[in-house]
């Protein structure tokens, strides 16, 4: 996903010299060649000037990227995203990498578990979070033609691409069509878990890149008896919860417990520690729809 968005960018960038593209001293390897481009700024470890430099340039008229590490992108300039970005409403894109846990083993310092919670306190702010490299692409070109201000989390494994048709970032897209009566909502790159939850339990199955879109999800949903949220995020405050909040329907959540991660290891020994891979997943669910 990283290098399909950042290849975006700098196509984009082309065309656009009015696009300019700012770092924190990451993804260097990614930026290699555009790091000499007038559009290419890295002001370095620095995140609250990066906001606000961004912000000064957006004010401009500029498009702005700014691209760093996920919780260096909300949680370290929160204040300055609050209040440089969205409570003025300008359109720059915030590109945050390493979702969930991505970066494990490094720790909680580099995990973005809690970022959709804290996305979502600030009106204006359309969160994104892609599952594969294709809707990462339409999350970005979306946010790029946006007048409000995005966030997309994306990870950083090479994720493999799930989509051969066009797509609507903007509601649900069905990865598994089925004839049961219970559906798996799901965004990011958990979805290299379906298969392992498939052998085992049937069930349809939607990715929704969109997290603020306004679809019309009680409408979508009325018809399924069991609704279940899977995300590697914070059980609560994540998109489950969103969700819950936008329909009537009981919402089965399925995440990470909200605690700090103390355990050391890498990505898929911490999903299968907290039981948020694809087998513990799968018999969870069947577990409740068989009651």
């Amino acid at each position: 996903m990283r290098n399909s968005v950042a290849n975006e960018i700098k196509k984009l960038a082309k065309d656009d010299e009015s696009l300019f593209v700012i770092t924190g001293d990451a993804g260097l390897g990614v930026w290699d060649d555009f790091n000499t481009s007038r559009q290419f700024i890295n002001p370095g470890v620095n995140e609250q000037l990066d906001i606000g430099f961004g912000a000064g340039l957006s004010l401009m008229g500029h498009k702005v990227v700014y691209y760093n590490i996920a919780p260096f992108v909300l949680m370290r300039p929160y204040e300055f995203v609050r209040n440089d970005i969205c409570y003025q409403e300008l359109p720059m894109i915030l590109i945050g990498t390493g979702s969930g846990i991505t970066y494990a083993p490094a720790g909680m310092t580099h995990y973005a578990v809690e970022d959709i919670t804290l996305a979502s306190t600030m009106p204006n702010l359309d969160i994104f979070s892609p599952a594969d490299p294709v809707e990462a692409v339409e999350c970005f070109r979306y946010a790029y033609k946006s007048k409000k201000p995005s966030y997309i989390r994306i990870a950083k494994n090479g994720e493999d691409i799930i989509h051969s048709e066009p797509i609507d970032i903007t509601k649900p897209i069905f990865v598994n069509k089925s004839s049961s009566k219970n559906i798996l909502v799901l965004h990011g790159s958990i979805v290299d878990e379906v298969a392992k939850i498939l052998n085992i339990v049937d069930i349809n199955i939607v990715t929704t890149p969109m997290l603020t879109s306004d679809f019309d999800w009680v409408d979508f949903l009325k018809n399924y008896e069991k609704v279940f949220t899977y995300e590697e995020h914070f059980i609560n405050g994540g998109f489950g919860t969103m969700l819950r909040d936008r329909v009537e329907k009981k919402i089965y959540k399925i995440g990470l417990p909200n605690e700090y991660i103390h355990k050391i290891g890498n990505r898929d020994f911490l999903r299968e520690h907290y039981k948020i891979d694809g087998i513990n997943v799968a018999k969870q669910i069947k577990e409740i729809i068989n009651g």
